[in-house]
């Protein structure tokens, strides 16, 4: 059963606008993602919990089809509290879902991701340190790329 909408064109779409914000947001959450799967499971319970920190238990259950969800019973006076057997089962598909939402909600909560890896440097290889590098240097880039976009608001000159 097809009706008339079927064969529209969907303006959002195929404006200039989101197919240029789209790579960039998708390349951070790539590379955390990475990052994610080459950290041992000490600082994959950081930086999952850091990504968490920002939001709220709705925005929890809505990410990755609910996987977070286990860390909400955690949930005490300090905060989450993300256990590492729980981290174990999290896949890197599912951290990367986290990122491109939280990338969304709190984009410095991605910059403190990064930058666990440099405050935590022990044990972490070459490849890990060189992908949090290349995180950091994205995120400066997307953060500089967003401050020299003005709101369509302002433009118009309202």
């Amino acid at each position: 059963m097809s009706d008339e909408f079927d064969d529209a064109i969907d303006p959002i779409a195929t404006s200039p606008g989101v197919g240029a914000a789209a790579p960039a947001t998708g390349r951070a959450a790539r590379l955390l993602a990475r990052l994610y799967g080459s950290a041992n499971l000490a600082l994959r319970t950081r930086l999952v919990a850091c990504l968490l920190r920002p939001l709220g238990s709705l925005g929890v259950a809505a990410v990755a089809a609910g996987a977070f969800t286990v860390v909400l019973s955690r949930r005490g006076a300090g905060g989450l509290g993300v256990a590492m057997a729980d981290v174990a089962e999290f896949s890197k598909d599912q951290v990367a879902e986290l990122a491109r939402f939280v990338e969304q909600v709190s984009p410095e909560a991605l910059q403190q991701a990064a930058g666990l890896v440099f405050e935590n440097s022990v044990g972490v290889g070459a490849f890990t340190a060189s992908v949090a590098l290349l995180l950091a240097l994205e995120l400066r880039r997307a953060s500089t790329a967003a401050r020299g976009r003005t709101p369509p608001d302002q433009a118009a000159g309202a």
